[in-house]
């Protein structure tokens, strides 16, 4: 698989991710998900319970999407070419995956209980989402370091 066809599948999940939260959003904001729904069968404990929930995986995962993928992908550096790009996938997808659960979660709690600080976390994830954008520069970087790590080792 040659660097243009990695981004290209990368951009299109990308964008899928970005999509499919503009589609929840417009769910809920043309009626056909009633809003509020949650906060008139919740208590205010389990309320409570999953606004803190929300802060905290939003707190602890963004930062695990992002600098567990520069992390990963610097450890993993002097690999065979193909062994790297398969890795770089891999950790590419998670990241996404990462990100959008969070802002997927944050969409649902701030609409089902109307808690604004999901919104801010949600918008928080989704200007990491744009953050984390497959470019080719950052792709060839990475292969770059492999490349320089590999022949170090030799």
């Amino acid at each position: 698989m040659n660097s243009n066809e990695i981004l290209r599948s990368l951009r299109i999940n990308h964008i899928f991710s970005i999509l499919a939260a503009v589609i929840v959003i417009v769910t809920f904001e043309t009626g056909v998900i009633a809003r509020d729904a949650l906060g008139s069968l919740l208590s205010q404990t389990w309320t409570y319970i999953l606004q803190v929930s929300a802060v905290m995986l939003t707190v602890l995962l963004i930062p695990l999407a992002v600098k567990g993928f520069t992390t990963s992908l610097s450890k993993a550096a002097g690999m065979g070419d193909e062994e790297f790009l398969k890795l770089f996938i891999k950790k590419s997808m998670q990241r996404i995956f990462l990100l959008f659960a969070v802002l997927l979660l944050n969409i649902f709690i701030y609409y089902g209980i109307r808690y604004n600080g999901s919104l801010y976390c949600g918008l928080f994830a989704l200007g990491t989402l744009f953050y984390s954008y497959p470019t080719k520069m950052v792709l060839n970087g990475y292969i770059e370091k492999n490349r320089l790590a590999r022949e170090g080792k030799k």
